[in-house]
């Protein structure tokens, strides 16, 4: 479809700038955009209890016709990191100058804000950007609209995947999700896949507002593995074997995935990588073609 050898170019480079993401926001990458990309910064997407919401707009210069789009969610435990940190501003540029317009999404925080609100506020530029304006504005396909979450974000990315039925081109809903090292049951049953970190049960909990998982009624609604259903996107899940989410995680959602029909990729690493230090160039390749195959050149499905 459009500008695919920009976007394959796109691929190739992702992850040269981009920073791992854990707990403490990396400082933002000088010089990350280059001049092939439209930045309109710190543009508000909604208000949410007197709290404005913004994100940062990444655009190819010079598209002429719709342009797919992604939405990036940050990492950082829920209690940290924005829309300008953690690797995020350089990924948004990368994006653009591959063809493919990019929003780097703020959310509200834990510990003073709990699920849903984290969900709600992305949820919220996903709808706003289907919005006519924002069409008309940014030049892009409301029908072609992927999410890229990365830790944190990456529960979100999912959680906005599983949810809802039927076509993925209109409302709250996606055609694509790309999840680098997701939590998916966040129920005291998830305790079992595998031996979390106590940095991230602390992290979930607090995401959650519950003081222990056996008394948290958050816990079944947020979890994105008891969302699966056969209308949901196509899932690019990258995670690695000894890292902060435990592995037995990402191969649960594919699993769940799988059982249903869903397209779906499991990119499993050795070490203890997280996040966005997942992106090597093998994963980047990965990640590549599948942006092409569910985004870029290919028709959404609608069942």
């Amino acid at each position: 479809m459009k500008k695919l050898s920009s976007v394959i170019a796109f691929a190739v480079s992702v992850g040269l700038l981009l920073s791992g993401c854990s707990a403490a926001p990396a400082a933002p990458v000088d010089n990350a955009h280059s001049n092939s990309v439209v930045l309109h910064n710190d543009v508000q997407y909604g208000t949410a209890r007197g709290q404005k919401l913004l994100l940062n707009a990444c655009l190819p210069k010079g598209e002429k016709a719709p342009t797919a789009a992604m939405i990036l969610i940050h990492g950082g435990g829920f209690d940290s990191g924005t829309k300008d940190f953690g690797g995020m501003t350089a990924l948004c540029s990368e994006l653009a100058d591959g063809g493919i317009a990019a929003f780097s999404v703020d959310y509200r925080l834990a510990p003073e804000f709990a699920y849903p609100a984290q969900v709600n506020d992305v949820t919220d530029a996903l709808e706003w950007l289907r919005e006519p304006a924002q069409v008309a504005e940014f030049g892009i396909d409301p029908e072609r609209i992927g999410l890229f979450g990365s830790s944190a974000g990456a529960i979100i990315a999912s959680s906005i995947g599983t949810n809802g039925t039927g076509s993925l081109t209109s409302g709250d809903r996606v055609a694509a999700v790309v999840a680098m090292s997701p939590a998916v049951d966040l129920t005291e049953n998830g305790l079992q896949l595998g031996d979390p970190s106590k940095m991230a049960i602390a992290s979930i909990l607090q995401y959650l507002g519950c003081d222990d998982f056996a008394d948290c009624p958050n816990a079944h609604d947020a979890s994105p593995l008891y969302s699966v259903d056969t209308t949901d996107p196509p899932f690019y899940i990258a995670i690695s074997k000894k890292e902060l989410v435990p592995v037995e995680q990402g191969q649960a959602m594919a699993r769940a995935l799988k059982a249903v029909g869903v397209p779906v990729t499991l990119d499993v690493k050795p070490g203890k990588r997280h996040a966005l230090e997942l992106l090597d160039e093998a994963t980047r390749a990965s990640i590549r073609q599948f942006l092409i195959d569910n985004l870029v050149n290919t028709t959404t499905r609608t069942d």
